[in-house]
């Protein structure tokens, strides 16, 4: 029988998921970071090890503002979402020169909370805060269990969604067919499913 303990466990997948010993936010960001990296043609070209700094610091003041201010309403997140999706997209044109999509930002800002929350509120302070309001990292697999759910697919790739309100309405598309249920809380049952 093991002598190891469920926080030694517990720290052992985290360290393996997020290669981290140190920031767990800048871990969290970095793998979100990985999930959406790889839908961005021709980026490891431009990017270096400034840039990326550049960009991790921008979606570290996105996480600092979600676990420091309590959003009132799913509209009021929604709106700070919107905005924060701009500035990533904007801050990659100053930052490389290179255009990312809504679908991408959301990603990398989405995946991040949801790293983020899974650490729990004993290693992020107030993640859980907003959680009823944080969006579904929308990508393939997330499409094709919903579509099979009835919820139609984007008209276009994930990653190449390039009006906010075409990502949003996917967002209350979900909402609606999962009324009175957290969309995260569905977001994380029909991945594991």
């Amino acid at each position: 029988m093991t002598t190891l303990t469920s926080k030694e466990i517990t720290k052992f997948w985290i360290r393996l998921y997020l290669n981290t010993t140190t920031n767990l936010t800048d871990a969290c960001i970095k793998r979100a970071y990985l999930d959406v990296c790889r839908t961005m043609h021709g980026i490891g070209k431009k990017q270096n090890e400034i840039c990326y700094a550049i960009l991790n610091n921008f979606i570290k003041e996105i996480c600092k503002e979600v676990t420091s201010m309590k959003f009132i309403s799913q509209n009021n997140f929604d709106e700070w979402h919107e905005e924060k999706c701009n500035g990533l997209i904007e801050q990659f044109k100053k930052t490389l020169n290179y255009k990312i999509s809504y679908g991408q930002a959301q990603k990398w800002i989405n995946m991040t909370f949801k790293y983020l929350f899974v650490l729990g509120e004993r290693k992020i302070n107030n993640i859980a805060m907003n959680y009823e309001f944080f969006h579904i990292p929308i990508d393939n697999i997330v499409l094709d269990k919903l579509s099979a759910m009835g919820i139609s697919k984007l008209k276009t790739s994930w990653s190449r969604v390039d009006k906010y309100e075409d990502y949003l309405d996917y967002q209350n598309k979900v909402r609606s067919k999962f009324q009175g249920q957290i969309p995260m809380d569905v977001e994380f049952r029909i991945f594991i499913s």
